[in-house]
């Protein structure tokens, strides 16, 4: 079996890893804030250094990446353009991308790492002319969000362990419903490879399971960390899964990472987003 490899190291909770062009890599650091730019010679920069919560990336098709956080925003070399705030939301966690580059959002509507308890959270869907749709879905803390090629949504709910599925549409809500249990109780991140496998982040399960399409387990990868947050594939033909992590030193230092592994099946393409770049209507209530 292939090693890790470890491209990065030091943060407090790696997050939302999206593979960019000429082999650059994009990460957040949800704890200690910012989102780091991983080039192929292995050098590495530090961008929008001080905004916290981000925990999902996305590319767009007229440049710079979507980040969540507080609000949804553009990240384009100057300060972040805020897209997208809901006053109901707490924060929005992580994001996908659908088949027409619609952006996936997970909206959270409590603060979980404040302890407060677990709320009804949703998942939005924005389209290139900008109108929102809310799925149809039942789930608390939204993490990875993700479409498979045959036409499929996968939702991760970090608070119940469950991936819920449904089929994708543009003419009504998709209907989304559990799917999968982690066997850690926890999944987070996900992305699916093009043999239709789902690959989720387990948290403290330490590894990366991956999901047939008939929902049985596959494999789990162990991975060297504490806490496992998210995945994504990248590299020549997709054919690298990168996987972030939180960890600490052993004396308490941080050391959440972004490791690397080649795989046999090559992931799924991700459009870029192709949603305004101007502010977004406020929601109707």
């Amino acid at each position: 079996m292939s090693e890790f490899e470890v491209l990065a190291t030091g943060f407090g909770l790696a997050e939302g890893p999206v593979a960019g062009p000429e082999g650059v890599l994009y990460v957040t650091d949800a704890l200690l804030g910012g989102v780091h730019q991983l080039l192929a010679d292995g050098s590495r920069s530090h961008l929008v250094p001080d905004r916290r919560g981000i925990g999902g990336l996305a590319l767009h098709a007229d440049g710079g990446l979507v980040a969540t956080g507080r609000d949804i925003a553009l990240l384009d070399g100057g300060q972040p353009r805020p897209l997208l705030t809901d006053p109901t939301a707490t924060g929005f966690n992580d994001l996908g991308v659908g088949p027409g580059g619609e952006l996936l959002i997970g909206v959270l509507r409590y603060r979980p790492l404040r302890g407060e308890p677990a709320r009804p959270g949703a998942i939005w869907s924005v389209g290139a002319d900008g109108r929102r749709v809310e799925f149809d879905a039942e789930l608390n803390w939204p993490n990875g969000i993700a479409v498979s090629a045959d036409g499929w949504v996968y939702a991760a709910d970090f608070d119940s362990g469950t991936v819920l599925r449904g089929r994708w549409s543009t003419s009504s809500p998709p209907r989304l419903r559990p799917w999968w249990s982690s066997p850690s109780g926890q999944a987070d991140g996900l992305a699916i490879d093009e043999a239709g496998g789902v690959l989720v982040a387990l948290g403290t399960g330490a590894g990366v399971a991956r999901i047939r399409p008939d929902a049985t387990l596959d494999h789990v990868l162990e991975v060297p960390a504490a806490f496992v947050s998210s995945v994504c594939f990248a590299g020549e033909q997709l054919r690298d899964l990168i996987i972030t992590t939180a960890d600490s030193t052993g004396t308490g230092q941080p050391a959440g990472g972004v490791l690397r592994i080649p795989v046999t099946v090559p992931g799924l393409p991700i459009p870029p987003v192709r949603i305004p770049t101007a502010p977004l209507p406020a929601p109707v209530s």
